[in-house]
């Protein structure tokens, strides 16, 4: 549980080396999620610096580790604490290379990356010791021609597979040197360029935006930034972002922490992700709503084509050895059986792809409940599932829903309160900042006397998407989460307005 650091790059390295594995915490998980993420790891000992150490001893009392099972580090807020002082043990233990290091293997674990996947809480994706190499030799090598005199500045969470996995492989295998930033800042990206000398960054679709939607300065007109890597860029981004800041290279592709893929743009064609050329990858044809498959009169599963939206799907060569998640049997809920073909087997992405002209391929959206926001997986039955703690919601849905001008879906709660209790926006608000990350924090939360349910008792979600928070189909009341002062404040038509003018920083 560890802020970006050097020290991130140092302990992980040094836990492969004994052949341990490091389960990367998001470090803004809190209670119930947080509880969750750790316990599905069933971890030996909890390494955690000062930043996160707030977090971790507030979940303490619901862990079983005995306080020398727990390593502190940059602890700079002298936070009291019993636990051992992880930078005193190091003092006097060998630099040597232990002997284990030689007997590891590319294929043993080496890392459990943390997804929300399409629903509930989030699952540890296996994340082989390869990983690295093979991300290195792909990305660096093959497709952005790296090498050892680039500066690749990495200002994405080390918990995430770009940074530690793509980002970091890079600069192992290619030799270049690393820029490490705390936290990602717009206000001080093209500062950070010019200071570091940086050739080669990585994103994700929203950071271009910010880094865009910046005052112009002189930092940007003499930058030495060359190539990009990333995922997530729309199309007019991309264009006005290559435009005003001259960058020479912008590699787009498509691939998960799940490691399935990867899709290429190596044309860099503004907008696409790829072409549908890969020989494991296959496009399907599937109801948008429901997520169920069309068939062929055989029983098979139709191939999508040019101008269709199908599911992404990659085949497995060997079934009897596939694992994703630490748990099975999240993996088996993601695999599907004859699919083209009788014996053939197929992992389900869950992403929905739309097929143009020459084999293109685009992002449509993601199937599911699950939604990004602020450059993270947001699972909603996680999100519902802390709501429906509080003591006066009685049942809650969450979904996600488009702002303009932003990249993602953001997070929209529609909530039966209890009567008795009614809604309270002070108490409400200073409950979402206590239990959620930022990223999870509704946007807008409506009000209402019912949730409408199916035969089965689920909550249906399909009407409550497509009203949104349009106050002209709405008599509900809503409530809008303004980040500046931390506080549900009423939702109405001037707000509405603004919001679809683009004029409120969500």
């Amino acid at each position: 549980m560890m802020e970006n650091s050097p020290d991130y790059f140092f302990i992980t390295t040094g836990i492969n080396k004994i052949q341990g594995i490091s389960a990367l915490s998001n470090i803004n998980q809190r209670r119930q999620a947080l509880v969750h993420s750790i316990k599905i790891v069933n971890p030996k000992y909890i390494i955690v610096d000062g930043d996160c150490l707030p977090n971790l001893l507030e979940i303490l009392e619901e862990l079983d580790f005995k306080k020398y099972e727990i390593f502190i580090l940059n602890n700079s807020d002298n936070i009291q604490t019993d636990c051992i002082d992880l930078q005193k043990q190091l003092r006097d233990i060998s630099t040597k290379n232990p002997s284990t290091t030689q007997n590891s293997t590319m294929t043993q674990i080496g890392f459990y990356i943390y997804t929300s996947g399409t629903t509930g809480l989030p699952k540890a994706v296996i994340i082989e010791n390869q990983s690295i190499t093979w991300n290195g030799v792909f990305y660096g090598y093959s497709i952005t021609q790296a090498n050892s005199n680039d500066i690749i500045l990495i200002a994405h969470p080390l918990y995430h597979s770009l940074s530690i996995c793509t980002a970091w492989g890079i600069a192992v295998y290619m030799g270049a040197t690393v820029a490490l930033s705390k936290r990602f800042s717009a206000s001080n990206f093209w500062k950070d360029v010019q200071k570091y000398n940086i050739t080669f960054t990585t994103y994700v679709g929203e950071i271009p935006r910010y880094i865009l939607n910046q005052p112009p300065s002189d930092f940007e007109k003499t930058h030495t930034l060359k190539k990009m890597l990333g995922l997530g860029l729309r199309k007019d981004i991309w264009i006005k972002f290559k435009q005003r800041f001259q960058i020479e290279h912008i590699y787009e592709y498509y691939s998960s922490t799940e490691g399935y893929g990867p899709i290429v743009n190596i044309d860099e064609v503004p907008g696409m992700i790829g072409r549908n050329n890969i020989q494991n990858h296959a496009l399907a044809k599937v109801d948008q709503e429901t997520g169920e498959f069309y068939k062929n009169k055989e029983g098979f599963y139709i191939k999508s084509e040019p101008g269709d939206v199908g599911m992404s799907l990659m085949k497995i060569q060997d079934i009897q050895n596939f694992r994703k998640y630490s748990n099975k049997k999240k993996t088996d809920e993601k695999v599907i059986h004859n699919v083209f073909e009788e014996g053939d087997a197929y992992f389900v992405t869950g992403d929905l792809l739309q097929l143009h002209g020459n084999m293109w391929l685009s992002f449509a959206d993601r199937f599911g409940d699950t939604f990004r926001w602020k450059g993270e997986n947001v699972s909603p039955q996680e999100v519902e599932n802390i709501l429906n703690s509080h003591d006066s919601i009685l049942m809650s849905v969450v979904y996600g829903v488009e702002i303009p001008n932003n990249e993602g879906k953001a997070g929209m709660a529609a909530i039966k309160f209890d009567l008795s209790l009614g809604f309270k926006a002070d108490d409400i608000s200073r409950f979402v900042i206590e239990v959620l990350p930022k990223y999870s924090i509704p946007i807008f939360i409506r009000i209402r006397q019912q949730l409408e349910v199916t035969g089965s008792n689920k909550i249906k979600k399909s009407n409550l998407r497509k009203e949104g928070y349009n106050l002209n189909d709405i008599k509900d009341p809503i409530y809008f989460w303004d980040s500046l002062i931390k506080k549900y404040i009423q939702f109405d038509s001037s707000k509405y307005q603004e919001i679809i003018n683009g004029k409120i920083k969500i």
